[in-house]
């Protein structure tokens, strides 16, 4: 099981899969909702993280670099332009410098379950799993029945070898959501897991 699972392939089709989970479970920002969350669109440092994402989202990805670099001179503490540095570090393939950022995230909100989840994604993107699992376990000690960290925690597992674990967290997770689309999903990986465990 875990030497598969360290297969170019199977750890390409395992992020893949996780990727198209996302879709249904709550992980980036979204769009300001209330009056109150509109207002702080206003506000100059969010705009600038605003300007800076699309930068380097877009046909200027240094100048974008540039900006978040400033918000964080500015201020250390800007949680947002911490996580997008080391986010676009991971995408640049600087991986030392993305940890560097991620944990200062985590340092800043460590009982923010969706900082940790995005973190610990982020972590099994760069395919350092057991720094993800830190992340996902720390999202469960702060709310055991949240969606997000029960899914990536036995995606960890999964990925680690440690079946047992990874199939208790998706049965745990099947306790937690009524999504018919998820619950068909995670259903499968339980599916998978049990068919590995009987061809060994």
């Amino acid at each position: 099981m875990l030497s598969m699972l360290k297969s170019k392939a199977a750890l390409i089709a395992l992020v893949v899969a996780s990727i198209a989970l996302l879709v249904l479970f709550l992980f980036l920002p979204k769009q300001p909702a209330s009056a109150a969350d509109k207002q702080s669109v206003l506000d100059p440092k969010t705009a600038r993280l605003e300007q800076a994402i699309e930068l380097v989202n877009g046909a200027e990805p240094m100048q974008g670099i540039t900006i978040l670099r400033e918000l964080v001179s500015e201020d250390s503490t800007n949680v947002d332009a911490q996580y997008y540095l080391g986010m676009f570090s991971v995408k640049s393939g600087q991986f030392p410098k993305a940890i560097e950022r991620f944990e200062k995230v985590r340092a800043l909100r460590p009982d923010d379950i969706k900082y940790q989840v995005e973190v610990g994604y982020q972590y099994m993107v760069m395919d350092t799993t057991m720094l993800a699992l830190q992340c996902f376990e720390r999202g469960l000690a702060i709310d055991s029945t949240d969606n997000n960290s029960l899914f990536f925690a036995a995606q960890a597992h999964e990925r680690l070898g440690n079946t047992k674990e990874a199939e208790n967290k998706y049965r745990t997770l099947l306790r937690h959501t009524t999504d018919t689309v998820v619950v068909a999903k995670v259903n499968e990986y339980i599916e998978n897991i049990t068919n590995k465990n009987l061809n060994k």
